[in-house]
């Protein structure tokens, strides 16, 4: 599991373990059962307090992403991907409405603003796999 802390961010790091470990479920890199590092190992990988790394892990296991087993650790829960993806569905959403309001507030028309979804949508498209496999250009 890849985490990714923003220490000039003005989000809470706590937040930022949180948003992380929900994204990796979402995106299907953890799966259900599997163990999660232990709070010393990734306050170790990314560097700060285990006391913060705690603190995520309690609000993932508040959250139903996690659950601990007492002597054996942190685990995904059964129900962990569907939360996940619900839950960066909403915040998606919730982006989304604060780009058009910030649009509206510039002037964007409608079709201005389904131009620039068209284009951010085509800039973010996977390319499609060549025959032997690799990307294509």
């Amino acid at each position: 599991m890849i985490i990714r802390i923003d220490p000039n961010s003005t989000v809470p790091i706590f937040e930022q373990i949180v948003a992380e470990v929900k994204a990796a479920v979402a995106r299907g890199a953890c799966a259900a059962g599997e163990p999660v590092p232990s709070v010393r190992q990734m306050a170790t990988l990314i560097l700060v307090n285990p006391n913060t790394v705690a603190r995520a892990y309690r609000e993932l296991e508040r959250e139903g992403i996690v659950y601990t087993r007492k002597g054996l650790g942190v685990f995904i829960a059964d129900d962990a991907e569907r939360l996940s993806r619900t839950d960066r569905t909403q915040q998606v959403q919730l982006r989304f409405s604060e780009l058009v309001a910030e649009a509206r507030r510039a002037g964007l028309s409608d079709t201005q603003l389904r131009d620039a979804m068209r284009r951010a949508l085509n800039d973010h498209h996977p390319k499609p796999e060549s025959p032997e496999g690799g990307k294509t250009s």
